[in-house]
């Protein structure tokens, strides 16, 4: 099965809807977490506007990694306990797993009305190589332009679209982060991309989202997948912002993992993750045009 997540942040600056800030639920936070709630916002909301008209020309590693397992059915009795996975353990597949690698070299360039992109296949499951113009060869998950990301959960035309609240807060390398979980609000039907993301309290940049599982790609195929296996699915998708460069936020890590739930046991069918390296920068200027 193939599960696509597209994160593409022009395509989720679509949606639109007008209402006031509230609970995923309807309920009201208090005055002091709604004022708290709309300075981040309107933070974020100048954060994504610099990242939607920055100039960028900058080359990274995409480096990929995917396992996936062929789970024809829950086998309960093959059990491999993990105590870092909270309170799940991990069920074993007695079915054999497939496993794939492949590094790129992305580039992306965006100037004035001008926007290019392009891949380098240089390894696949460790074997050199050079392909020019890759596509992406995943066969798990596809995810595309998480850089722009944050801009159809906070940009200025997706806020109206979506419900916010508070949900916690953390401190990270010294910096008060905020999370904040996002909803679309009700009556949006077209598929797209929300969940919970970090806002840096001190300039509203995102440091890291937690895609719902409800809203990555193909989610109904992985509903069925449970039905089937009489199993909860639990599918879980973060992106990462760990580089910076003039006040501006690179993805450096992308991790999704699809689980099920069953007898308080966790079965594994896929993982993929992605690490952005070696960034090389040649242009990052983040003056608003109009």
């Amino acid at each position: 099965m193939r599960t696509d997540r597209w994160i593409a942040g022009a395509v989720l600056v679509a949606w639109v809807s007008v209402g006031p800030l509230a609970g995923p639920a309807g309920g009201r936070q208090d005055a002091g977490a709604d004022q708290r709630l709309a300075q981040l916002l309107a933070k974020a909301k100048a954060y994504c506007r610099k990242l939607e008209t920055a100039a960028l020309d900058f080359t990274c590693l995409e480096k990929i990694e995917e396992r996936a397992y062929q789970l024809n059915e829950i086998q309960p009795d093959a059990v491999v306990t993990d105590a870092s996975k909270a309170h799940y353990s991990y069920a074993a597949p007695r079915q054999n797993y497939y496993s794939h690698s492949y590094v790129y070299d992305y580039q992306f360039v965006r100037k004035a009305d001008r926007k290019a992109e392009k891949r380098t296949l240089l390894e696949e499951d460790g074997r050199k190589m050079k392909t020019d113009d890759a596509e992406l060869a995943t066969t798990t998950i596809r995810v595309e332009n998480a850089l722009f990301g944050p801009i159809g959960l906070l940009g200025e035309s997706a806020q109206s679209g979506h419900d916010y609240r508070i949900a916690g807060e953390e401190t990270q390398k010294g910096q008060k982060v905020v999370i904040v979980e996002a909803v679309p609000k009700p009556g949006l039907d077209r598929q797209h991309c929300y969940g919970r993301i970090w806002l840096r309290e001190d300039d509203g940049s995102i440091a890291k989202i937690s895609w719902d599982q409800q809203s990555v790609g193909n989610f109904q195929m992985i509903k069925a997948r449970a039905k089937q296996l009489g199993a909860e699915p639990q599918m879980t998708s973060v992106t990462e912002y760990g580089m910076e460069k003039n006040g501006l936020r690179f993805p450096s890590k992308d991790t999704t993992e699809e689980a099920y739930l069953k007898g308080g046991q966790k079965f594994l069918h896929s993982l993929t993750t992605i690490v952005y390296k070696d960034y090389k920068f040649f242009t990052v200027e983040t003056e608003v045009r109009y």
